[in-house]
């Protein structure tokens, strides 16, 4: 993997966690203490999810669905991560990141719930599924700033903002720079684990989150 990830930054747009159904997803976010803000369906992709907005972030739980996947979605190796094939972390970033100023540097997903001829670049790296699924999002709007009512009230007044994101997993060494561009997220090795501290308003600690991988 090229140094050259570690030349600039990336804005943090939401994360997404693998989980096994919908049912484990609505436990670990009322476990957590989060409001599920909306839920999506993904045609073609295969997959459900549920999301808990911040004003900064959206923290997203994904599923299989059981509906039909398409080979686009096959190929960048979402499908088989969902299947725990590999790798149950996703990190999208908003706006320009480091990753496409590289040649080769990002990989193009047709994702098919997206309108014709557009698509997601996804880090070519990351494409190695035993890596976190790093990508840009097709929107780039922070949760406080959407105006089409989906989001709600985020986790306002509790919760404003993401203070960190810490993320243990055996293999420390080879995602540690693919991760490089994002400052609010850090690597560590260990047994598969992520923690979220959720900031306040007044940025004190209101929530730290720990789910098990």
């Amino acid at each position: 993997m090229s140094s050259t990830y570690s030349s600039g930054t990336a804005e943090l747009d939401h994360l997404f966690f693998v989980v096994s159904d919908e049912k484990t997803a609505t436990k670990m976010m009322k476990d957590a203490g989060l409001r599920v803000n909306y839920r999506r369906v993904h045609p073609g992709q295969g997959t459900s999810n549920l999301c808990a907005c911040l004003d900064d972030v959206f923290i997203e739980l994904l599923w299989l669905n059981g509906s039909e996947i398409s080979d686009e979605t096959e190929a960048i190796t979402l499908s088989s991560r969902a299947r725990g094939e590999g790798s149950p972390i996703g990190i999208s970033w908003r706006g320009s990141s480091p990753f496409e100023i590289q040649k080769g540097g990002t990989t193009p997903y047709f994702a098919p719930f997206l309108p014709q001829g557009v698509c997601i670049p996804v880090a070519t790296a990351s494409l190695d599924p035993s890596l976190p699924f790093v990508f840009r999002t097709p929107g780039g709007t922070p949760p406080i700033n959407r105006t089409d009512g989906l989001v709600g009230e985020r986790q306002a007044p509790e919760l404003a903002t993401l203070g960190c994101c810490e993320i243990t997993v055996p293999n420390a060494e080879s995602v540690s720079e693919l991760v490089t561009p994002f400052d609010k997220i850090s690597v560590q090795s260990g047994d598969p684990l992520v923690r979220l501290t959720l900031l306040r308003n007044d940025q004190t600690v209101g929530l730290v989150v720990d789910w098990a991988l």
